[in-house]
């Protein structure tokens, strides 16, 4: 026992004594003329790269839930519409009272391969270029069946019969075009996409939006051990790739993305902790999906994508080091709490939505026809008829009357992006850094990220103005002030209370190798 106690002090002396050359990868960047001061021509280094291939691979999982009212008897059941609403659950073991919960609908598996190629260059000291080049391999978005769901209890792809049920309690068979429009109201029969027992997946791959980036460090404890390393970064993403959308596998998003980042850490002996923040703020381009759809409407809540804060805390610890001979070995503990603001965004729901047999049909397709037994006879097409109640779907304008479009042969097309709530992230990492000599390092990362549960479908009813006939302190969903508050990207088909889609247990597991040629 005392041998091993002298050993490890030994190596604990070592370490702590051995020159400092290299800052922990959270906080580090390529330095150039770093000898200028001395004026010695023959060791004057004015620049400093570094090519860094790094292959990625990510595994996402996740239920998403559909809200519903829940009844404990039949008793409480109100009205036909309520009976016949496939819906509703009756269930005191789930609701002593009556209220909304959350029924599983589907389950979520995405995936990602990608390869990053990064060129970083040192400048003049503590200052760093990075140029971020990324190609999408594949990109996967799957959807199936929960356990338990069929098409004779699912509210995302249901049965012939339970669409012709609801349709036979929403729709009256004698009424015309205008009544049924307004009926669609009360019409719960939606079919959004097909589903089975197995996943449907959507793939796509392509170059993906690449970024360039400036850090400047202005303390850095490897110049001055008194200090602890500061280190100040921004970036950005440029959407230049082509946008993601029903005809194309392209992967680009079609948003511009500044970020700033603020870390510092301090090296002590052999360990060396971190602390970082990081900012994320996205706007739209003119190509993308998320915009504000009608300039003359002040309803749209939301116009812009998400925001993100991150706060990170880790720290490397590093069992050998050798500055002489570029060597270099490290393990790395991460953790990053992170909070994403309330905005429009792609969701695991992007793919499925954009490529629905509903997208193009016109309001005169999807209002029920019935034969002289009443029966319905264009089932597929009534099913369809989520898509007409979200007014930024008519093209090319939105329409916020539906009955005055009947007649109309304009199509409607769903763009897929949700208005999704905010939500917390937490992410664990556990990195390994082998560095055999300066010329060349290995990176191995492993992330694991879990998202709070939120929901994907939240848009606002609209939102009151000055600008309208009736002034009020509400939102008019028809009549001609709609046209001024109606939101035009809310959909009552699931983004009213009581029919939202909510994602649960959503994880990501993440890989990253990187293979760092350094010169």
């Amino acid at each position: 026992m005392r041998r091993w106690i002298a050993s490890f002090a030994g190596f604990a002396a070592l370490v702590a004594f051995a020159n400092v050359g290299h800052a922990a990868e959270f906080t580090d960047l390529l330095d150039a003329a770093d000898d200028y001061d001395d004026l010695i021509e023959e060791t004057f280094d004015p620049f400093d790269f570094s090519l860094e291939p790094r292959f990625g691979m990510e595994f996402e999982s996740a239920t998403i839930a559909r809200e519903a009212a829940c009844v404990p008897s039949e008793s409480d059941l109100v009205g036909e519409a309520a009976q016949n609403n496939p819906r509703v659950v009756v269930d005191r073991g789930r609701c002593s009272e009556a209220r909304t919960i959350a029924n599983s609908e589907m389950e979520y598996s995405g995936s990602k391969f990608r390869l990053d190629i990064d060129l970083r260059a040192g400048i003049y000291k503590d200052l760093e270029f990075k140029l971020n080049v990324p190609y999408v391999f594949s990109q996967t978005r799957g959807l199936r069946y929960a356990g338990g769901v069929n098409p004779t209890n699912s509210s995302v792809d249901p049965s012939d019969e339970v669409v012709r049920g609801a349709a036979a309690s929403a729709f009256d068979p004698a009424g015309d075009d205008a009544q049924h429009a307004q009926d669609l109201e009360t019409f719960t029969g939606y079919r959004y996409f097909d589903l089975s027992d197995s996943y449907s997946e959507y793939s796509r791959s392509g170059f993906a939006d690449p970024s360039i980036q400036i850090e400047w460090a202005p303390f850095n404890d490897e110049r001055d051990d008194t200090k602890a390393t500061l280190l100040l970064g921004m970036n950005y993403r440029m959407p230049i790739s082509p946008v993601q959308d029903y005809d194309n596998e392209a992967v680009g998003e079609g948003v511009h993305r500044l970020s700033w980042r603020l870390a510092a850490s301090k090296r002590f002996a052999w360990i060396e902790p971190y602390f970082g923040l990081n900012y994320i703020l996205p706007f739209a381009a003119t190509d993308s999906p998320i915009r504000k759809i009608d300039s003359n409407n002040n309803g749209q809540v939301f116009a812009t994508p998400p925001q993100t804060g991150k706060m990170t805390v880790g720290t490397e610890f590093i069992p050998y080091e050798n500055p002489a001979k570029g060597q270099r070995y490290a393990i790395d503990f991460r953790f990053t709490f992170g909070y994403t603001s309330e905005g429009r965004d792609y969701t695991p729901l992007y793919d499925h939505m954009v490529n629905s047999g509903c997208n193009g049909k016109t309001l005169d397709d999807v209002l029920p026809d019935f034969d002289g037994a009443g029966e319905l006879t264009n089932v597929d097409d009534v099913a369809c008829s989520w898509v007409v109640r979200e007014p930024s779907n008519a093209q090319p304008v939105p329409i916020y009357d539906l009955g005055a479009a009947i007649g109309d042969d304009s199509p409607w097309e769903a763009d897929g992006i949700m208005t999704v709530e905010g939500y917390g992230t937490f992410e664990g990492m556990v990195g390994a850094y082998l560095q055999p000599t300066q010329y060349f390092q290995f990176k191995a990362q492993a992330f694991l990220e879990a998202k709070q549960e939120h929901f994907l479908t939240n848009a606002r009813t609209g939102r009151d103005t000055d600008n309208e006939s009736t002034p009020d302190d509400t939102v008019d969903l028809e009549g001609p002030d709609a046209q001024f508050e109606k939101n035009p990207v809310y959909n009552a088909a699931y983004d009213q209370p009581g029919n939202r889609f909510r994602v649960q247990g959503f994880t990501t597991w993440k890989i990253l190798l990187t293979a760092a040629l350094q010169f």
